[in-house]
């Protein structure tokens, strides 16, 4: 019995080896043909030129415009699918996600009321949009709609929904404005990697906790861990993550769906490997997303949000589906 459990072990160790080296290889080639494609190409070799130094021309455009939009779509897609990883530990559930749940469009209108109500300040975007995801998800913890699967989906997408109508009501054009990567700053890309980078480091120290969830609450407890604490600590990390990504960018949906549930199925169900590696395959997913978005319809763009809002409904109704007539764990 010995042997064959280290077998395993060896087989699901090579395995996540395998996928993390080839996770990361994808993630090389859609950063490169990311600087790559757009208005203007660049080849390989005119690529390695201007960062070499020897097309000056060619690189003002790689760093003015393409290099900040590849690192906050790698940023932003790395922050959703932590964001997603963690919350559907916290709710042990695996439809939940900031985008579903209302989070991130609580966040947005907060954002858009306080414009017209409360003068500017630093961070102002972020602290709204983490009070407002923060009130989503005390409200959507409560006991009677943890116990119920199907009914903390539907409330989700009920307030997500409602939120969503309140923005256009103030402003039509507001989430055309906000959810796309054109046109993003360097100041807004380095906003995103310093807390993106704190956010997701702290998602992954205490991604172990996310595995203690799969146990009951009496289990917990008669170990004498608290599964109230251990829910409220993630989920301070889902609106730190969420808030962060919607302050900047806006809403980007279902990143934090798609990405776990793809995840567990390529690295098994320890969210000590989960978290890691859908942060990069979020990472890959949304540069892909971002890149296609602005080269298939040139001279214009097709916002990522678009993009995968029409990816993530069909995968949406897959997972109800599979829900229905499988249980998760």
């Amino acid at each position: 019995m010995a042997l064959s459990t280290k077998r395993g072990n060896d087989l699901v160790t090579k395995r996540e080896i395998i996928w993390y080296l080839l996770i990361i290889f994808i993630l090389a080639i859609a950063i490169v043909t990311s600087l790559m494609v757009g208005a203007t190409y660049f080849s390989v070799s005119q690529l390695i030129a201007a960062f070499g130094g020897q097309d000056k021309s060619s690189l003002v455009v790689l760093l003015q415009t393409r290099l900040p939009r590849v690192l906050a779509s790698l940023v932003c897609g790395g922050m959703l699918a932590v964001a997603g990883t963690i919350s559907q530990a916290a709710f042990h559930n695996y439809l939940a996600d900031p985008s579903i749940l209302g989070v991130t469009s609580a966040g947005s209108f907060l954002i858009l009321l306080a414009g017209f109500l409360i003068p500017a300040f630093p961070f102002d975007k972020l602290l709204y949009a983490f009070i407002g995801g923060g009130l989503i998800l005390v409200f959507l913890s409560s006991r009677k709609l943890l116990q119920n699967s199907y009914q903390l989906i539907i409330v989700g997408v009920v307030l997500s929904l409602t939120f969503s109508g309140f923005q256009q009501l103030f402003s039509e054009n507001s989430i055309a404005e906000t959810s796309t990567f054109n046109g993003i700053t360097w100041s807004d890309t380095l906003i995103l990697l310093i807390f993106g980078t704190i956010g997701m480091a702290a998602a992954i120290i205490v991604s172990p906790w996310a595995n203690y969830l799969k146990m009951s609450d009496q289990q917990l407890a008669s170990r004498g861990l608290s599964a109230v604490f251990i829910r409220l600590s993630l989920l301070v990390i889902v609106v730190y993550l969420a808030a962060g990504v919607t302050s900047v960018i806006g809403v980007v949906p279902f990143v934090g769906i798609i990405v776990p549930n793809v995840a567990r199925r390529l690295v098994g169900r320890d969210y000590q490997t989960i978290v890691p590696f859908s942060m990069l395959l979020g990472a890959a997913v949304l540069l892909t997303v971002d890149t296609l978005g602005r080269t298939v319809a040139l001279p214009s763009e097709i916002p990522a949000a678009t993009i995968m809002t029409v990816i993530g409904g069909p995968f949406l109704i897959w997972l109800l589906w599979r829900q229905s007539t499988n249980e998760v764990e």
